[in-house]
C-alpha cells in the first residue's frame, strides 16, 4: 500500500514508468472485451438495459475512462490508495453519452464487498498480484456469489513461466498461467477465454487476459 502512495498519480506512476504501453494495453483489452462480451452487449442494446461494471484496483481510473465507460453505462471504482482514488474522481468527473462513474470505494480487493446483483462485469487488472492466494480466492468467491446472471470477470495480470515470483519492492506476486488456472478452479469460476497481450516491450513480463464466467 505504501508503495502506491508514493507513486505519481499519472500513467507513468501507475504503469511503473512504462506509461507508453497504455494505448496498446487499452487496444487489446477492448478487443478482448468485445470478443468475450459481445452477445451481452448486443442484448442490452436491444432491450435498453443499463450495464454496470466495477474497475477493481483502478488506480487513477485509466481503464475506466479509456475502456469501461465506452461500454458500460455505470462504472464503480475500487482503489485502496487515497491519492490515486482522488485523481480518479477528477479524471472521471466528466463523461459523455450518459455513461458515468458512480461510486468510488477506497478499499483493497480483500475488503471489497460487491453489492448483490449490481454488476454485469468486473475488470481486475494488475491487482490480484497484490493478494495472497487465500485472499484472492475469497475475493473471487465473494464476487461470483453476488454478480448478476451472465456476469463475467475480466482478469489481466502479469504471468511467469512456472510457479510464482515475488517482487520485494512492491510486494507483488507474479503467478504462472497454470497457477491462475488452479486459483480459478478453487474459486469455482469457469474459464471462457484467454489471450496474451501484444505489443508490449520485451523486457516486461508477459501479460495474459482471462474472461471468467460466474455460472457453474
Amino acid at each position: 500500500m505504501s508503495y502506491w502512495d508514493d507513486q505519481s498519480p499519472d500513467n507513468e506512476g501507475v504503469l511503473g514508468g512504462f506509461g507508453q504501453v497504455s494505448p496498446a494495453d487499452i487496444m487489446d483489452s477492448r478487443r478482448f472485451l468485445v470478443k468475450c462480451f459481445s452477445e451481452r452487449l448486443q442484448e442490452a442494446k436491444e432491450t435498453g438495459e443499463d450495464l454496470v461494471a466495477a474497475d477493481c484496483g483502478a488506480g487513477i481510473g485509466r481503464v475506466s475512462k479509456d475502456l469501461l465507460l465506452q461500454f458500460f453505462q455505470q462504472v464503480d471504482v475500487v482503489e485502496p490508495s487515497e491519492h490515486l482514488l482522488d485523481t480518479a474522481r477528477k479524471n472521471l468527473k466528466t463523461t459523455s453519452g450518459g455513461h458515468r462513474a458512480v461510486n468510488f470505494f477506497r478499499c483493497g480487493l480483500e475488503g471489497f464487498e460487491p453489492e448483490k446483483g449490481r454488476y454485469d462485469a468486473l475488470w481486475i487488472q494488475w491487482a490480484l498480484m497484490y493478494l495472497t492466494d487465500e485472499d484472492a480466492v475469497a475475493f473471487l468467491r465473494r464476487c461470483k456469489a453476488k454478480m448478476k446472471a451472465k456476469g463475467v470477470m475480466f482478469l489481466k495480470e502479469n504471468v511467469c513461466d512456472r510457479g510464482f515470483l515475488v517482487d520485494s519492492d512492491d510486494c507483488s506476486m507474479t503467478r504462472s498461467h497454470a497457477y491462475f488456472d488452479e486459483l480459478f478452479r478453487v474459486a469455482g469460476l469457469r474459464l471462457v477465454h484467454t489471450a496474451v497481450q501484444r505489443n508490449f516491450p520485451k523486457c516486461l513480463f508477459k501479460v495474459r487476459m482471462y474472461c471468467l464466467a460466474v455460472d457453474d
